[in-house]
């Protein structure tokens, strides 16, 4: 059975690691981290694939495009979004 990925998953969670060591922000946990990676993917388009021929034609077109600039803004709009509203209290963790 073929497994269904989206690149774009890794490449937000590696820019979500690049953000945050570069920025603070004001909860960097699991949850909150969770949090901005979904709401930068429904702001970006998918690209799925499901053989490793997919996944290596993705990462090649995902270099190609302008994609890094708004994976970066998407993901410095979201951590200010769940920065403001947490999913959780602050003082529980």
């Amino acid at each position: 059975m073929y497994e269904l990925k989206n690149y774009m998953e890794i490449v937000v969670q590696q820019a979500l690691q690049d953000y945050l060591h570069t920025n603070s922000i004001t909860c960097a946990c699991e949850l909150c981290q969770a949090d901005i990676m979904a709401l930068a993917l429904n702001r970006l388009p998918p690209r799925y694939y499901v053989s490793l021929r997919g996944e290596i034609m993705t990462q090649w077109e995902s270099r190609a495009l302008p994609d890094q600039a708004r994976v970066m803004a998407d993901i410095v709009r979201a951590a200010q979004q769940v920065g403001e509203t947490p999913s959780h209290q602050l003082d529980q963790l």
